[in-house]
């Protein structure tokens, strides 16, 4: 009897079946050895990572190239730790993350690299085992530094902050601050103004910052990462309060912050820490201890 197009197309999937049946048979232990080989590669198509990919702007290490750092005490507290993980996240020049874990386990640092987010990269996850990360400041630079590392590399830096002024084309900056910013800072005019407290305030127009202090002044900004994004409030509701209005321009580019000291937020206590600073820089200098103490009072 002749098979009609029904059975003639049943009959060539149960033939299918069969042999694709006794091929797997055949294959598996082929298979089998491939994956134990290549560590589920076939199962981690394109370097899939353990380590996420989605950012923590409050708790990750960020360092964008070119661009700044933030919560690098983060990374400072870790180590003073000696316990637990933490994440450091760095932009290549082309913008691209790369993803780093570090732990501490068994008395060592662990390290996962993630570059598979990288276009130019390896695009792969190794994981190195060190001794310490250690912390040393030079004259221009802040290094994070592993050591005694197993593998490709013994000794890497881990992460660089530059802070280095010769490096820049320009760098001046305008503070004011004290009560409706009456107090003034201002390296472009060359100006130095102090409030009296009386409704009078004496101005020195030939004010100059020494080197080395704009030097440690322009350190203690890269490293409140003065030129990343910032929540700052300019509300208060002590009556009268402290204000604070600062310009920074650098190179050709310009950045302004204004704030309050009732903010008491991250970047709110990481700005009045750096403003603080310039202002117990500048008014410990020789310019400042030659004018009168004020006269006025607050009101």
């Amino acid at each position: 009897m002749k098979l009609t197009s029904v059975s003639k197309t049943l009959c060539k999937l149960r033939i299918t079946v069969v042999l694709f049946r006794r091929l797997a048979r055949a294959a598996l232990p082929a298979l089998l050895l491939l994956v134990l080989v290549t560590g589920c590669s076939l199962f981690e198509r394109g370097g899939s990572s353990a380590i996420s990919h989605k950012i923590d702007q409050e708790e990750d290490v960020i360092s964008s190239n070119g661009g700044g750092i933030s919560n690098l005490d983060k990374l400072d507290s870790f180590m003073e730790r000696g316990s637990g993980s933490q994440r450091i996240v760095q932009y290549t020049i082309e913008g691209d993350p790369i993803f780093i874990e570090t732990r501490y386990k068994g008395g060592r640092l662990e390290l996962s690299y993630d570059t598979t987010e990288d276009a130019f990269g390896p695009r792969e996850v190794k994981t190195y085992s060190c001794d310490e990360l250690v912390r040393t400041e030079e004259k221009h630079q802040l290094k994070y530094s592993l050591k005694g590392c197993e593998g490709e590399a013994v000794n890497q830096d881990l992460l660089t902050v530059d802070f280095d002024l010769g490096r820049q084309d320009k760098f001046e900056f305008i503070l004011k601050y004290g009560f409706n910013h009456r107090n003034e800072i201002n390296t472009v005019k060359q100006s130095l103004v102090k409030d009296m407290l009386n409704g009078t305030a004496i101005e020195i127009s030939d004010f100059s910052l020494p080197q080395a202090d704009r030097q440690s002044i322009y350190r203690k900004l890269v490293l409140a990462n003065y030129l990343g994004e910032k929540q700052l409030s300019t509300s208060c509701n002590l009556k009268p309060h402290e204000s604070y209005d600062l310009t920074v321009l650098i190179n050709s580019a310009e950045r302004h912050y204004a704030w309050s000291e009732c903010d008491t937020g991250r970047d709110g206590k990481t700005m009045t820490e750096a403003a603080d600073y310039i202002i117990g820089l500048v008014e410990a200098g020789d310019n400042y201890l030659q004018l009168p103490a004020a006269t006025g009072g607050v009101k």
